[in-house]
């Protein structure tokens, strides 16, 4: 990969124009510097093997994936070849207006047909679950995103082995919204007799009159060339500290302090899959770096899984971590011990009417999600 002149002009040297781990340079990247990055894009796993089989390609072949689904991925870029024509204006507009049945079908399909994803949807996601990337049109209706259309929206059906992730990711996030953090838009539907979360995009602006404007983001591992299967601290992936001294460095001042809170709740809800790919840095035009909106927030230890994919100061249980360990893991970062401490009684202080609150706007939850939480709550306030 090479920088452009209009780039380099544009630009000062050093910026991170496309990630932190490809700031500008007059040099080329070689692939192996970029692959993490690119793979960052694509999906994990059995979706990206089905997909690779259904465009002829290897599931290994990082740059041949990304070449076929690049129209529209993560954040604001667009990945297609040199003579290819200029990408089509980004409007949900141009989307393919979807009828009843149709939309029953893609649904029913995913685990055959990853991300709706064919010869006319050239798009990417990362992840394992499966999920549909569609485009909410100015009418309301739902269109897939045809010919480089950006979708708006993440729809993700209920996992078999785990009942009731509809209802989970909507109280979780639902409950980190009402403690005042920075989440993406939440709300469920049924489709073909399946539960799915829609999850509003936050890397996309819609405007009143269907044109699209997309936001750039990219997530921690791609922020430090770690390729996605070491997302997890125990496979060598980013820990907490690492996060945290990106954000000290490369983003706003009170990016840090929204990073602890984001830890606050993945401890309360039990969240022991918030790894590095489930944090996010975004781009705002101006070149400003923050802590983008959270996502994928889940309570993995109603399933059981108290495992912590980010470690804090040092422990690995999510239902073992005390206040103590939590402030302790915030000055680690350089934050003063008195002011980590006045964030976590903050966030205490205020969850019981943030669980009431999401309770009451999640249908069909199960009681056990909230008295988990509740649980959770009750150690951490027993040890500040």
């Amino acid at each position: 990969m090479t920088y452009t002149h209009e780039a380099l002009e544009r630009y000062d040297l050093g910026t991170p124009v496309l990630s932190l781990s490809l700031p500008l340079t007059a040099e080329p990247y070689p692939q192996g510097v970029l692959r993490a990055f690119l793979d960052g894009l694509l999906p994990e796993g059995e979706p990206r093997r089905i997909i690779a089989r259904d465009f002829g390609v290897r599931d290994s072949d990082t740059f041949g994936l990304i070449r076929e689904l690049g129209r529209d991925c993560a954040g604001a870029l667009i990945v297609q070849l040199a003579d290819e024509p200029e990408p089509v204006r980004a409007t949900t507009r141009t989307a393919d207006p979807l009828h009843d049945k149709e939309l029953d079908e893609l649904v029913v399909n995913l685990r055959s047909a990853p991300l709706g994803a064919g010869a006319r949807v050239r798009i990417s996601l990362a992840g394992v679950q499966e999920k549909l990337l569609l485009t909410r049109m100015p009418d309301g209706a739902w269109g897939r995103p045809v010919d480089g259309t950006p979708s708006t929206h993440i729809l993700k059906p209920e996992i078999a082995a785990y009942p009731m992730t509809v209802e989970n990711e909507s109280f979780c996030m639902r409950f980190a919204k009402h403690l005042g953090l920075d989440v993406a838009s939440v709300d469920t539907t049924d489709i073909a007799g399946r539960k799915l979360i829609v999850i509003e995009r936050y890397d996309r602006i819609v405007h009143d009159d269907g044109s699209v404007e997309r936001l750039h983001q990219e997530d921690f591992c791609q922020a430090t060339g770690t390729p996605p299967d070491q997302k997890y601290e125990d496979d060598g992936g980013p820990s907490l500290r690492t996060v945290a001294n990106i954000l000290q460095s490369a983003a706003r001042a009170d990016a840090v302090e929204a990073l602890l809170r984001a830890v606050m709740v993945n401890v309360l809800i039990g969240n022991g899959d918030a790894h590095a790919k489930n944090f996010s840095l975004l781009h705002q035009p101006s070149g400003a770096l923050h802590l983008a909106p959270l996502y994928d927030l889940v309570s993995s230890l109603f399933y059981g899984d108290d495992r912590l994919a980010m470690h804090i100061d040092n422990v690995r249980r999510s239902n073992r971590v005390t206040a103590d360990r939590i402030v302790n893991e915030a000055a680690g970062w350089g934050l003063s011990r008195r002011r980590a401490r006045g964030i976590v009684e903050d966030v205490i202080a205020r969850s019981p009417a943030a669980i009431a609150a999401a309770r009451e706007e999640t249908e069909g939850l199960p009681a056990d999600i909230p008295g988990l939480v509740e649980q959770q709550l009750a150690r951490l306030r027993g040890a500040v």
